[in-house]
């Protein structure tokens, strides 16, 4: 009777410690996973400024030797900015 309550007991805790381990685990994975997109997002937002700031500098040369006018500098900017 008692050795089939110890058992009991030790059967419980035994399914207790794999269920913290496996939320653990998940909650790891998920963490990992947001990680990897907030990654991600940062390098498509680093990539889209860089190639916003060489638009603009093109687009800042063309107007310095005079090829646009100071609106077709102005409509070019808003255009690229997406104003």
């Amino acid at each position: 009777m008692v050795t089939s309550i110890v058992y009991t007991l030790i059967g419980l805790i035994l399914c207790f410690v794999l269920y913290i381990a496996f939320r653990a685990i998940n909650t790891g994975m998920e963490a990992k996973k947001a990680n990897k997109d907030i990654e991600n997002s940062t390098n498509i937002n680093l990539e889209n400024q860089e190639d916003l700031v060489k638009k603009l500098s093109e687009l800042k040369e063309l107007h310095e030797k005079k090829i646009l006018s100071d609106e077709e500098f102005a409509a070019a900017k808003k255009k690229i900015l997406g104003e």
